[in-house]
């Protein structure tokens, strides 16, 4: 019900074209009478809700019993959660509803994973956050109404960055940014070698691993060095080396085609950093390969 609040709502078009829409952001404005949502059975299973307030008061109604509203604060109502919000009057900020399938596809592959998805699952009572979190939030919010809005190139990018973030702040509010346990090296190494499968053809730092992992570089690089011998970047390259020796093998790619699928800025980079790992230039690798792969068959037939 949206009583007399003015409402800007702005549906966002997360998946690929020909897809549901997935979110819907509004904006709450000031108003002169009270606004409620009443999150039923069909509407609770159309996915998450999300209420962030910078200024009012109200009542959050849940199966459990009444939940007192008093801005700046959030509410999060995962999905299936079925009850009622009511704003009273002269409240503003904004409101989100985020599909399933939203959710499912917007968790970072990293260390944060787990808690970040078990967290979405769980509701955020009307959670007091300071004024500038709260605006932070809001503005996020906007940036992404605006994205869907503007429909610029990499449009569904960089709403499902701002929708990450804000998802991040919600599960910071309800206890995720809590100090855990340090993981043990072993943990570390098989996080980060999770990530390298993932990432290392789109040419990721050292540093941006140790950020996903929640952890310094220095720790990053002292557990993989006591558990394997090797650097991060030895073993990320290595992974690439491994990747750059199948497609030569096995493909017939260009260099310069294979230096793009890698992630190489360009041809010249790829060939040089082919050559310092195995002391040989793709190219000459290519016709050594082709050579043995004939002598095993008996001619070139077989190569693609």
């Amino acid at each position: 019900m949206l009583g007399t609040t003015e409402l800007r709502a702005r549906q966002l078009p997360l998946p690929e074209p020909g897809q549901a829409q997935d979110v819907e952001v509004a904006d709450i404005a000031s108003a002169l009478s009270a606004i409620e949502w009443d999150f039923g059975p069909i509407k609770a299973r159309r996915g998450g809700h999300g209420f962030v307030l910078a200024s009012g008061t109200g009542a959050l109604h849940l199966a459990a019993g009444e939940t007192a509203i008093e801005a700046p604060c959030v509410i999060w109502l995962p999905s299936g959660t079925t009850g009622s919000v009511r704003l009273d009057a002269g409240a503003r900020g904004a409101m989100m509803t985020v599909s399933d399938a939203a959710l499912g596809r917007v968790v970072p592959a990293s260390s944060i994973a787990g808690p970040l998805r078990q967290a979405i699952d769980r509701p955020l009572l009307a959670v007091r956050l300071e004024p500038a979190a709260a605006r932070a939030v809001l503005r996020d919010l906007e940036d992404m109404r605006r994205e869907a809005i503007d429909d610029l190139p990499g449009m569904r990018e960089a709403i499902m960055s701002r929708l990450c973030l804000v998802l991040i702040a919600f599960w910071r509010l309800g206890g995720g940014a809590v100090a855990q346990p340090q993981a043990s090296p072993r943990v570390l190494v098989q996080g980060f070698m999770q990530l390298v499968e993932l990432h290392a053809r789109s040419q990721w730092r050292i540093a941006d691993y140790a950020g996903a992992m929640g952890i310094s570089s220095d720790r990053l690089t002292s557990a993989i060095r006591r558990a394997t011998g090797q650097s991060p970047l030895e073993l990320v390259h290595r992974r690439l080396l491994d990747d750059a020796e199948s497609l030569l093998e096995r493909s017939s790619l260009q260099v310069s085609e294979i230096a793009d699928a890698l992630g190489f800025r360009d041809a010249g980079y790829f060939n040089r950093f082919f050559s310092r790992q195995k002391g040989i230039s793709p190219g000459r690798y290519r016709q050594q390969a082709m050579r043995l792969r004939a002598g095993r068959d008996g001619s070139y037939a077989a190569w693609p």
